[in-house]
């Protein structure tokens, strides 16, 4: 059944490109977040404090421009919008690496603010490449390729920065993230139906009570994920095995990866609410896990939710936004997802600190399962 659903899909040659792409593409975005936390304690000598403002300041920074980079996509195509950011990302990254500390936040926030759009122009061009049968597919493989760029890259930089200036290891990466936008450039995937700029589509149309559910979905699949992450680190170390939690996380991921590809596969079609319920619901068994392989099997049996849920909420949005304004409607999506994330790790350390990390995937749970029967039963009430 799953070769049955996949075949089709990758039979198109601009769905092969747009994956191809999009492993390349996201590897340095996922690497430069770990290099510059790595860069900040380090090169710099700062405390784990210090680098967790760099990241906010750039998690904030990308959020925040990712609704007006959107609408420029909408109105002025791939090209117009990619070729500012390059030259942005370029004299901005070749700087980063050898500035101090008060200047590295600045440039943060600026680069943040032009990032490559590389996640929603990957995911547009897969939308208009195919049918919208098969758009859960597609989408469903570009989860796939996401969860593999944000493993390998991240590992392989991480090692060669032990062995090498963290310095020097953090402009490679902002050149190869040059690099990528070139590439997009170059390519200038279609990202749109039609070839021909219509005229701006008013946010009336689509801006409503539906579209703010499924971000507010969206955000807490990130909660759910962030505490999660945050949550088996402090298990872990509670039971003084830091050294396994490469191993744990690792168990998630193929979790999340064999839940993407059998949502992929699926020819019913479950809403994001219930997906969303899921989650929550297979997150749950891993507050009373004791010792790692118990928690390595419930990480898996969390993991199964993930990109399903992740995968769910971009095909939601396509199916309430026109394709004129999907630009601008991803944009909010990766600021929802951005912002959940953002607000995970915090609350879950709230929790950590007062009850432990057990304590932690119960709310993570607990949170979700909230959140999905809530919007479940104003669906039906509106229907």
């Amino acid at each position: 059944m799953w070769v049955d659903r996949y075949r089709p899909v990758w039979a198109v040659p601009a769905v092969r490109r747009a994956v191809a792409l999009g492993f390349l593409v996201r590897m340095p975005m996922f690497t430069i977040g770990i290099l510059v936390t790595i860069h900040v304690v380090t090169a710099l000598g700062r405390s784990y404090t210090a680098a967790g403002v760099a990241a906010m300041v750039s998690t904030a920074a990308i959020g925040l421009g990712a609704p007006w980079r959107g609408r420029l996509l909408d109105r002025y195509g791939l090209r117009a919008v990619v070729a500012p950011a390059i030259l942005v990302q370029l004299l901005v990254g070749a700087a980063i690496p050898f500035l101090p500390y008060v200047p590295l936040l600045a440039a943060l926030a600026v680069s943040g603010l032009f990032v490559i759009p590389g996640h929603a122009l990957i995911r547009q061009t897969l939308i208009t490449a195919v049918p919208a049968d098969r758009r859960r597919t597609a989408l469903s493989l570009d989860g796939i390729v996401l969860e593999l760029s944000a493993a390998i890259g991240p590992a392989v930089a991480v090692g060669v920065a032990t062995s090498w200036s963290t310095r020097w290891m953090l402009l490679a990466a902002l050149m190869a993230n040059v690099a990528a936008g070139v590439l997009l450039w170059l390519l200038d995937l279609p990202i749109h139906q039609d070839a021909v700029p219509e005229a701006p589509v008013s946010r009336r149309t689509w801006l409503g009570a539906r579209f703010l559910a499924i971000l507010a979905a969206c955000a807490t699949v990130t909660v759910v994920l962030s505490a999660t992450e945050i949550s088996a680190v402090a298990v872990l170390r509670e039971a003084d095995r830091p050294t396994l939690i490469g191993v744990v996380l690792a168990a998630w991921c193929i979790g999340s990866l064999v839940g993407g590809l059998a949502y992929g596969a699926m020819r019913r079609q479950p809403t994001l609410q219930a997906l969303l319920l899921f989650l929550g619901l297979t997150t749950a068994p891993a507050a009373v896990a004791h010792g790692p392989v118990a928690l390595s099997v419930a990480m898996f049996v969390a993991g199964l939710g993930c990109q399903p849920a992740i995968t769910a909420g971009v095909e939601a949005l396509t199916r309430v936004v026109p394709d004129r304004a999907r630009g601008e409607a991803l944009g909010w999506h990766g600021s929802a997802m951005t912002g959940g994330s953002a607000m995970g790790a915090p609350l879950a350390g709230l929790v950590i600190d007062a009850r432990g990390g057990s304590a932690a995937f119960l709310g993570a749970a607990v949170l979700a399962v909230v959140i999905a029967v809530t919007g479940i039963v104003v669906l039906r009430a509106r229907r």
